[in-house]
C-alpha cells in the first residue's frame, strides 16, 4: 500500500460516510422545514442589515463633524504659530537694539538687525521674516533680496488685492499689530495659487514693520495626517473601520491592507481595483451604500462587506464606513437560537435513522482507523523527529548557536527555583564587548558577525557543562552559574572569561582585539526573580564599563542611583539646546613669541535652571554616547562662525576660530556637507576656520577618514590635532593625513619645566611640528616658567589662565578691540584657534 493509495482510500471512505448521513438527514429536513427557517432567517438578516446602514450612518455623521471641527481650526493654529515666531523676532530685534544703542550709528544698527533675521529660517525651512517700512518700502525680504530699498505698495495677488497695503492696514491699530490674509504662489506649484496668512509688529524705534507668512495648506495637510492616524484606531463593531480614498484614486487609508497606502487605482492588483473603482463611482454619484468582496483585519481571505460611502468635499477625500457579513451573522446568532431549536425538535423523529447510520459508520472507521493507525505510526516518528529539531531552533541563537533570550528566560527560572528549593546561590554574568559598534561602523556587520561567533567558541570552552552561555542580541551575552555556595566561583570565571577572550582575533584577513565589560548579581542577594538579576547584572556591566572597561564588577545598590542620574542628565540635554540654555565661551590664545592676541578656543558650557553649570566632561560623554553630540556639535560651529562675523560686523579685525569635531560626528554625519553649509550661511572666509580632530578619529577607517579630510581640505578650513601624545599617538597619522597644527596636551605642560619627562616630549613634539612645517600650540599654560619653557623651546602659540581664562563673547569682544588699537596690525590668527570643546 503505497502512500497515495492510502491517501485515495482513506478521502473516498470520508466522503461515503459523509454522503450517506446528509442524504438521510437532508431528505426529511428538506421537505419539512427548509422553507419556514429561510423565510425566518431572510427576516431577521434583513432586520440585521436595517441596523447596520443605522450604524454606518451615523457613524459617519458624527465622523464628518469631527473632521468639520479639526479643518476649521487649521488658522487658528496657523496663525498662532506665526504670532510666535514674529514675536520672536522682535524680540532679537529690540534686543540688539538696546545693545548697541548709543555705542554704534543707528544706521549700522539698522544693519546689524536686518544681517540676524535674514538667514533665520523655521517651518521646516520655509518659513521667514521680513521688513518694510511704514511707507510700503522693502527693507528685507530673503528670498527676493533685489526688492529690498524699492517700494511694494502696488503689489497684488492673483484676485487683486493690495498685499503691502492690507499689511499697513493689519497694523494700524492701538497695538500696532494684526494679521492679514492674500493668495501667492505655492510652493513646488508656479502654476497655483493657495491662501497665505501674514502677521506683522510695527517695530517703533526705526518706524519697521517686522512679519512672516505661512500657507494654510502645511497645516491643513499636518492636521489630514493627524485625522488619518485617528481613523486608523477607529473599529465599528469587532471588524469593521474606516478606511479614506482620495477622489484622484489615491488610497490614502486602509487598515486592513495598508501596503495600499499611498498608491493609486491603477497600481493595485486586479481584484482590489474593481472594489476602489466601485467606491470612486459611488463616490460621483453622491456617496451611498455599496457591496463587495475584501479581506478583514483578522483573516486573509475575502469576505462580504456593506459599506457607506461619503465625501468630504473640502478635502477631497472619500470616507468608506464598512462592516463585514460575518459581524452580521455573529450578532444574528442569539436571536436565530429560537429558530434552530425550533429546527432540532423536527430531528428528533430521525434520530432513529440517523444511530443507524452513524453505528454502520463508527463500525467502518473504527476497521480503518485501527488498519491505518500503524502506517501513521511510522509517520509520528517522523514528525516528533521534526518537532524535536524546531524546539532546538527555537531555543538557539542562529548565529553563535547558544541558548538564546527565550531560552536564557526559562532556564533561569528553573535554576531560581533550585536554588530557592536547595538553599544555594546562583549568579548571573551580563556580558558586552568593549567598543563593538566601532567594529561594526567600519568593517561591517559581516566581520562582527564572525567574531562574535569566535568570543562566543572562547566563552563556551571554558565554562562547565552544567553552566549556560547564551546570547541576548547584538554583542550581549549572559553566563548563567548555579549551585553557588559563595559568590568566589563567580570571581574565578569572570577572571577565566577575560583572559580567555583576550588577544588577537583573525576575521576574514583582518586582525581584531577585543576586550569584555562584566556585570555581576547573585541570587538571592540581588533580586530573587529572573527580571531584576538581569536587570542589576546589567547595571553592574555598565560600571565595569565606566570604570575603564575589560573588568568585571558585581552589582552594588549605588549604581541603579548613577543609572537614573545618567538618564536623568541625558533627559535633560536633549532639553537644553531648545531651550538655550548652552552657550560658547571664548578662551583666547597669545603668539608667544609677540605677545600679540592670535585667537581663541571656543568653549561650550551648559548651565541648567535646576542643576546649575554642569561641567563638560559630565555632560559630552552622554552627549557622545546618545548621539545628541551632532545637534550639539553642529549649533556650536554655526555659533562659533555666527560670533566671529557678528565681531566683525561690530567693527572688530577678524578672528580666526576652531571647532572640535567627535568620532560620532565624524562617523554619523557627512561633516563635509555640514561645514560647507555652516560656511555659507554664516559668511565666514574658509581659511579662519580649522576643525581639531582628535586621534581617536583618526584611529578608525583609514580611507573613509582620509577621503573627509581630503574634501575638508578642498573647502579652505585647518586641520588640527588634539591632545596629541594622549590617544594612540600614531605618527604614521601625521604621515597620512595633511594637518596644519599640532597642539600639547596640558597633561604635559603642568609639570614643566621640573619634570625632565615632560619637558622631553614637549620638546620633541615641538621639533616635530616644525619639521613638518606644522604650527605647535601649548594647552593649559597657568605659570611664568611654563610659559617662558615654551617660548624659549620654539613653541609659537599658547593658551591656559596664565594668560587668559574663557571668557563670555561680549567680554572677548572687548578684549578683541582691546588687543587691536595696540596691534600694529589686524589681528587674523596665523594659528589656528582651538575648537568647542570641554577644556
Amino acid at each position: 500500500m503505497t502512500e497515495s493509495n492510502l491517501l485515495r482510500l482513506q478521502l473516498f471512505g470520508m466522503l461515503g460516510l459523509v454522503f450517506v448521513l446528509t442524504l438521510a438527514l437532508g431528505g426529511y429536513f428538506t421537505l419539512q422545514q427548509t422553507r419556514s427557517f429561510r423565510e425566518d432567517s431572510a427576516a431577521l438578516e434583513a432586520a440585521g442589515q436595517r441596523e447596520q446602514k443605522a450604524m454606518l450612518e451615523a457613524s459617519l455623521t458624527t465622523l464628518h463633524n469631527q473632521l468639520d471641527l479639526l479643518r476649521q481650526s487649521s488658522e487658528a493654529v496657523l496663525k498662532n504659530d506665526i504670532r510666535q515666531q514674529v514675536d520672536h523676532a522682535v524680540q532679537i530685534a529690540a534686543a540688539l537694539y538696546q545693545q548697541e544703542k548709543g555705542r554704534r550709528p543707528e544706521g549700522e544698527i539698522r544693519q546689524l538687525i536686518v544681517e540676524t533675521l535674514r538667514p533665520l529660517r523655521f517651518f521646516n525651512g520655509s518659513g521667514y521674516f521680513f521688513i518694510d517700512d511704514l511707507a510700503g518700502n522693502c527693507v528685507l525680504l530673503p528670498i527676493n533680496p533685489e526688492r529690498e530699498g524699492h517700494s511694494l505698495l502696488d503689489n497684488r495677488d492673483v484676485d487683486g488685492r493690495y498685499i503691502m497695503r492690507d499689511l499697513l492696514a493689519s497694523v494700524a491699530n492701538p497695538q500696532q499689530r494684526g494679521f492679514s490674509r492674500y493668495r501667492w504662489y505655492a510652493p513646488g506649484n508656479p502654476a497655483s495659487m493657495a491662501d497665505k496668512v501674514s502677521y506683522a509688529r510695527v517695530f517703533e524705534p526705526f518706524g519697521w514693520l517686522i512679519g512672516s507668512g505661512e500657507y494654510l495648506s502645511k497645516i491643513e495637510h499636518l492636521q489630514q495626517q493627524q485625522a488619518l492616524q485617528q481613523l486608523r484606531a477607529m473599529r465599528l463593531g469587532s471588524n469593521g473601520y474606516i478606511a479614506v480614498i482620495h477622489r484622484d484614486g489615491r488610497v490614502l487609508l486602509s487598515p486592513s491592507n495598508p501596503a495600499a497606502e499611498g498608491r493609486r487605482v491603477d497600481e493595485l492588483p486586479a481584484v482590489e481595483q474593481a472594489v476602489i473603482r466601485n467606491i470612486l463611482d459611488t463616490s460621483h454619484n453622491g456617496g451611498g451604500f455599496t457591496r463587495y468582496q475584501w479581506r478583514s483585519l483578522v483573516e486573509p481571505r475575502l469576505n462580504a462587506k456593506l459599506s457607506l460611502v461619503s465625501n468630504l468635499e473640502e478635502w477631497g477625500w472619500i470616507l468608506v464606513s464598512g462592516v463585514y457579513q460575518d459581524d452580521l451573522q455573529q450578532s444574528l446568532a442569539q436571536r436565530q437560537l429560537k429558530l434552530e431549536e425550533d429546527l432540532h425538535a423536527s430531528l428528533k423523529t430521525t434520530v432513529l435513522a440517523l444511530l443507524l447510520v452513524m453505528a454502520l459508520a463508527l463500525v467502518l472507521a473504527a476497521g480503518l482507523s485501527r488498519w491505518l493507525s500503524h502506517r501513521f505510526a511510522r509517520y509520528q516518528q517522523d514528525i516528533d523527529a521534526g518537532h524535536e529539531r524546531l524546539r532546538v531552533w527555537a531555543e538557539s541563537d542562529p548565529l553563535t548557536l547558544l541558548p538564546n533570550r527565550a531560552c536564557l528566560h526559562t532556564r533561569l527560572d528553573e535554576a531560581i527555583a533550585r536554588a530557592r528549593s536547595d538553599g544555594l546561590q546562583l549568579a548571573l554574568l551580563f556580558i558586552d564587548l568593549d567598543r563593538f559598534k566601532n567594529i561594526n561602523d567600519s568593517l561591517g556587520h559581516a566581520i562582527g558577525d564572525g567574531l562574535l561567533i569566535q568570543v562566543a567558541q572562547r566563552m563556551a570552552a571554558v565554562l562547565r557543562a552544567s553552566d549556560t552561555v547564551s546570547r541576548l542580541g547584538g554583542d550581549e551575552f549572559v553566563v548563567l552559574l548555579e549551585g553557588l555556595s559563595h559568590s568566589e566561583p563567580a570571581t574565578q570565571v569572570a577572571n577565566l572569561l577575560l583572559q580567555a577572550t583576550s588577544g588577537q582575533y583573525s576575521v576574514a584577513g583582518h586582525d581584531l582585539a577585543i576586550t569584555l565589560s562584566i556585570g555581576i548579581a547573585v541570587y538571592p542577594a540581588d533580586g530573587e526573580d529572573a527580571q531584576t538579576l538581569l536587570k542589576n547584572a546589567d547595571a553592574a556591566m555598565y560600571h565595569a564599563k565606566a570604570c575603564g572597561r575589560n573588568n568585571f564588577q558585581f552589582f552594588a545598590a549605588a549604581m541603579n542611583t548613577r543609572v537614573r542620574e545618567h538618564l536623568e542628565l541625558e533627559n535633560r540635554l536633549r532639553q537644553a539646546l531648545a531651550r538655550h540654555e548652552l552657550s560658547l565661551h571664548y578662551q583666547p590664545q597669545y603668539d608667544l613669541q609677540s605677545g600679540r592676541l592670535s585667537g581663541c578656543e571656543a568653549l561650550m558650557r551648559w548651565h541648567n535652571p535646576e542643576l546649575g553649570q554642569v561641567a563638560p566632561d559630565k555632560f559630552i560623554p552622554i552627549a557622545e554616547d546618545s548621539g545628541l553630540i551632532l545637534p550639539l556639535g553642529e549649533w556650536a560651529l554655526n555659533e562659533a562662525c555666527r560670533q566671529v562675523m557678528a565681531w566683525q560686523a561690530q567693527g572688530l579685525p577678524l578672528l580666526s576660530v576652531a571647532v572640535n569635531v567627535s568620532a560620532v560626528q565624524f562617523r554619523h554625519a557627512d561633516l563635509a556637507a555640514m561645514v560647507e553649509r555652516v560656511l555659507r550661511s554664516s559668511g565666514l572666509p574658509p581659511a579662519l576656520l580649522e576643525l581639531e580632530l582628535t586621534e581617536s578619529v583618526l584611529a578608525e577607517n583609514l580611507e573613509q577618514v582620509n577621503a573627509t579630510l581630503q574634501r575638508l581640505k578642498q573647502l579652505g578650513v585647518r586641520l588640527a590635532m588634539d591632545d596629541f601624545g594622549t590617544g594612540y599617538s600614531s605618527l604614521a597619522y601625521l604621515k597620512h593625513f595633511k594637518l596644519d597644527t599640532l597642539k600639547i596636551d596640558r597633561s604635559f605642560v603642568s609639570d614643566l619645566p621640573g619634570s625632565s619627562d615632560n619637558a622631553a616630549l614637549a620638546i620633541t613634539i615641538i621639533g616635530m611640528a616644525r619639521s613638518l612645517g606644522m604650527t605647535c600650540i601649548a594647552e593649559g599654560i597657568e605659570t611664568m616658567a611654563q610659559h617662558d619653557f615654551l617660548r624659549g623651546h620654539g613653541c609659537t602659540h599658547g593658551q591656559g589662565y596664565r594668560l587668559s581664562k574663557p571668557l563670555a563673547s561680549a567680554a572677548m569682544a572687548e578684549l578683541l578691540a582691546t588687543s587691536s588699537r595696540h596691534a600694529a596690525t589686524p589681528a587674523v590668527v596665523t594659528a589656528p584657534a582651538a575648537a568647542a570643546g570641554t577644556d
